[in-house]
């Protein structure tokens, strides 16, 4: 019996549904479903489209007052979502949660935490993850459509529409979002869908009865997809004509671009806030409640710009607040021209045809979220067109930004002049449910009921290897997925077996391409480091029954594109005889770093030309101090001559690769026993290990040399007695801080509570140089939660202001109260509020020494993101302060701009030297890739 056929669109502003069912009239007819949603507390209507908001109620709002006509009449809901949501939030914007779908495509947090609503420093609050708040909105949708058609979505056929530019992690937790609440979609692109739904509405009979009417063979028709919080561009070529029916082919799509009405209504919302308030800023909450009012003025005044509906201008009002309501209202009136002048001349710009995206900082990095740093979507739809050597000649309009004539009359326009002839609109677009509605057309289409697009995988897949010799700035990868390969292919790689080791975890660095055609499956290329972009990792551990040691194998890499749209990866074992010498890479989806963030070589660091002898020799240096064999030359080497014994061969010690350093690790990882011969071979034993493991990431498979490291935690220190050991200890856990998990961190943090905020029963003292030591320590767990370090950042303030602190007091006050971690989640800096009280309590200390200025740039560091940065006020004052200072004019800069660190401001942040060619820090803001 056919299945119900399920449509979604699941937006960043809005969510639609549309539903074919199985049987009756409605058979094989496209329906968009009406969404019963709360409207007011106890009041449900129908709407066309959801919008993408959900409310975490307190106690404003009664949970019998929040039930769907759904819910079990004894439900008490806690979470409202839709309409009712976005209208409540406006009034209480520190519980509304937005933009789910931005935040599953940020690779700086880690996607499956509570960390939404964004920046709200309330321990009451029960907060959701991203995925979650997607489940919650997937839930509503289908919840709607079974109770007004009876359908089971568990049982039915679903198509969930997902950005073109979603990389495989976004659309792993898309995904997973759906799985969490038993439904198991399949993926498609939203350009395509809504190239579907036009499909859908020119088909008579199964067959398309007037395309020769739009389209012709040889026509390309640019998809331009603008929705609340993304941009997406995607070229389809009608390539011929087989029995009456098109042939199409999807040809390009665009590189991600976190850029769309989400960026408009902040642009709207800061025109108003320098009216509001000149030359200042409005609380969080009281912006938030501003861009919603902006979103709505900018949908009325530029959708209705035009016609009889149209409006001169639009006031927008928000409630005086702090953190809730008290009364008073601030407003203001946006005229339609300026409007309009505003969103046109920003974000759709008259440019020629050789435009590119600029990176400069745009000002429109707000909540976290890592937009685009040029806003101008006409410079990217320019060098979208140039990279492909595209001339379009049609055009299809998707995404509630295109609803607007004059902003698709300006890229007409636009285009116009790029292309001699501007392209042709195809009519009878639905901007707010082609998505749905082209999903819905999609499932039938694989039935047979309908036409397909071919074109396959929109990217090419690459796994990076290494080689016996990279040059400087070169890539060596394998391509493991061809553009163009179609779903449910798959695809074994039998031209480069590689070699694996097994019984330990393996991770392979996953790069993508739009751009590279013709690269086939298997083929080893060498690139630019820049050409591919980076995703994040895959790994897994290579289980092998038959021995319990490292066991080398030659393996290969089998990829298989599954109909659900998502990238699976296998390793399998060559010539073991057993086919279940197979394993599954998996994404790392708790990934708080994107590549970009990580400590990865740099390209002009000859990681792979490493001296073997030397190498060779430098590890039986370190054999001859802790092994047990006492024949082997170096036989008489004393713990305090052992780096500058490592120095003959290796080179100071300042100069060793990464590669050079990891591989030391080696055998002090195999000889850990070694440590016990005495205290200053254990001392010298933690010191080389946290020196070469520094920072505990950034090279393939720290993650398990930091495990192993972590076995000696809960063993403990052999000397415990010895006042260097002891010290030793803390600065290896210290240096490797960055490759310690949350769960690791935490059990660090118990072990130092008693001596760092001990309880009355708990008190322990301590010499006071560890002491300092384990300050150091602690500052550097970017991982423990907010509430923690801001405990531990007001004892060590209260320490400061009575001239007790220990030493590095400072570094370690800089680091609790960072708005730029080095590689933790963003979602765990210390609010904004305390990192204010802070500074003011920094301030009217004197200083003495750079050590306060540095940290106090490190409190009010500009970040560009409203809910971490500090008062725009007190920033000045600090960057006065700062700039009359010798060589403070640096750190005057960076109160005042979000810029990033420096190689000098790394180390000083850090609190030691890098290995050769690692960065900790992100991209500079100003060169922030696209």
């Amino acid at each position: 019996m056919a299945r119900h056929v399920i449509g979604i669109d699941l937006g960043t502003t809005h969510s639609a549904l549309a539903h074919v069912a199985p049987t009756g009239p409605l058979a094989g007819k496209i329906r968009v479903e009406e969404i019963p949603q709360l409207i007011a507390p106890g009041q449900v209507a129908a709407r066309t489209l959801l919008p993408s908001a959900l409310y975490i109620a307190g106690p404003e709002l009664e949970p019998a007052t929040l039930r769907l006509p759904w819910d079990a009449p004894d439900a008490a809901p806690t979470r409202v979502v839709g309409e009712l949501a976005r209208a409540q939030g406006a009034l209480v914007p520190g519980r509304l949660v937005t933009s789910a779908k931005s935040w599953l495509g940020h690779a700086r947090v880690d996607r499956l935490a509570a960390l939404l609503p964004w920046g709200v420093d309330d321990s009451t609050l029960d907060k959701i993850s991203p995925v979650a708040a997607s489940s919650a909105y997937l839930a509503h949708l289908v919840g709607a459509l079974a109770h007004s058609t009876g359908a089971d979505p568990k049982e039915a056929e679903i198509v969930l529409g997902v950005p073109a530019s979603f990389d495989e992690v976004a659309r792993q937790l898309t995904l997973q979002a759906a799985a969490d609440i038993g439904l198991h979609p399949t993926l498609l692109e939203e350009p395509q869908a809504a190239f579907y739904a036009w499909l859908a509405d020119h088909t008579g009979g199964g067959h398309l009865a007037d395309w020769r009417a739009h389209l012709a063979v040889g026509d390309v028709v640019l998809v331009c997809d603008l929705g609340g919080g993304t941009t997406d561009f995607t070229l389809i070529r009608v390539t011929g004509e087989e029995q009456g029916r098109p042939v199409l082919e999807r040809t390009a799509v665009g590189d991600h671009l976190l850029l769309g009405g989400d960026n408009m209504d902040l642009a709207l919302a800061r025109r108003a806030e320098s009216r509001i308030r000149p030359g200042g800023r409005l609380e969080p909450a009281a912006f938030t409640a501003l861009v919603q009012a902006c979103r709505v003025g900018k949908e009325r005044l530029l959708d209705d710009s035009s016609g009889p509906d149209a409006r001169a201008s639009w006031t927008v009002t928000v409630a005086g607040r702090g953190s809730r309501l008290i009364g008073g209202s601030l407003t203001d009136e946006i005229a339609r021209t300026e409007a309009e002048a505003l969103i046109l001349d920003g974000f759709f710009p008259r440019e020629g045809a050789a435009a590119a995206p600029s990176r400069s900082r745009s000002a429109l990095m707000e909540f976290g979220l890592p937009y685009a740093s040029d806003p101008g979507i006409t410079r990217h739809l320019a060098a979208f067109l140039r990279t492909h050597g595209a001339r379009p000649t049609k055009i299809l309009w998707n995404g509630g930004v295109t609803k607007s004539p004059a902003i698709r009359a300006r890229l007409l326009e636009v285009l116009g002049g790029w292309l001699g002839t501007a392209p042709v609109e195809l009519p009878g677009a639905a901007p707010d449910l082609g998505v749905a509605r082209g999903a819905a057309y999609y499932a039938l289409a694989r039935r047979g009921e309908g036409l397909r697009i071919g074109g396959g995988s929109p990217r090419a897949y690459y796994v990076g290897v290494d080689t016996a010799a990279v040059s400087p700035g070169v890539l060596s990868a394998l391509c493991v997925v061809p553009r163009g390969l179609q779903e449910g292919a798959k695809v074994s790689l039998t031209e480069h077996p590689l070699e694996a080791l097994t019984n330990r975890p393996v991770r392979f660095r996953l790069f993508s391409s739009t751009e590279r055609m013709g690269d086939r499956a298997g083929e080893l290329i060498s690139v630019p480091v820049d050409a591919l972009v980076e995703l994040a990792p895959l790994y897994t551990v290579l289980r092998f029954a038959r021995s319990s040691q490292d066991v080398a194998l030659q393996v290969l890499l089998e990829a298989h594109l599954s109909e659900l749209g998502a990238l699976e990866l296998d390793c399998v074992a060559r010539g073991t005889g057993n086919e279940a010498d197979r394993w599954r890479l998996a994404f790392d989806l708790r990934a708080a770093e994107s590549a970009e963030r990580r400590a990865e070589p740099r390209s002009d660091t000859a990681q792979a030309s490493e001296d073997p002898q030397a190498l060779k020799l430098g590890i039986e240096i370190v054999r001859a101090l802790y092994g047990k064999d006492t024949t082997v030359p170096f036989a008489e080497l004393k713990p305090p001559s052992l780096m500058k014994a490592l120095a003959a061969p290796l080179g100071p010690k300042e100069s060793w690769s990464t590669t050079t350093l990891r591989a030391l690790w080696e055998p002090l990882k195999d000889l850990r026993g070694g440590r016990g011969k005495s205290a200053p071979h254990e001392a010298r034993w933690m010191n080389l290990v946290g020196f070469c493991l520094r920072p505990g990431f950034g090279y393939a498979l720290d993650d398990w040399r930091v495990k192993e490291t972590w076995r000696l935690f809960n063993a403990g220190l052999v000397h415990d007695k010895d006042p260097a050991c002891r010290l030793e200890w803390w600065v290896m856990w210290r240096r490797i801080s960055g490759g310690l998990s949350k769960t690791q961190q935490d059990e660090l943090w118990k072990r130092l509570q008693p001596f760092l905020l001990p309880k009355k029963t708990d008190r322990r003292s301590v010499a006071r140089q560890e002491l300092a030591e384990m300050w150091r320590t602690i500052a550097s767990m970017e991982r423990l939660p907010g509430k923690t370090k801001s405990e531990l950042g007001d004892a060590l303030l209260g320490e400061l202001e009575k001239k007790e602190a220990p030493e590095h007091a400072l570094w370690a006050l800089g680091r609790l109260g960072a708005r730029l971690p080095l590689y933790g989640s963003v979602a765990e800096v210390v609010s904004a509020k305390r990192a204010e009280r802070w500074l003011e309590r920094l301030m009217a200390m004197p200083w003495k020494s750079e050590a306060e200025a540095l940290a106090a740039s490190e409190l009010a560091r500009m970040s560009g993101d409203r809910t971490r940065d500090l008062d725009e006020g007190l920033r000045r004052k600090l960057a006065d302060r700062l700039g009359a200072m010798p060589e403070g004019a640096r750190l005057a800069r960076v109160v005042l701009e979000p810029i990033a660190r420096e190689a000098k401001e790394e180390r000083l942040a850090f609190g030691d030297a890098l290995p050769q060619g690692l960065r900790l820090s992100a991209p500079d803001p100003s060169t922030d890739p696209v």
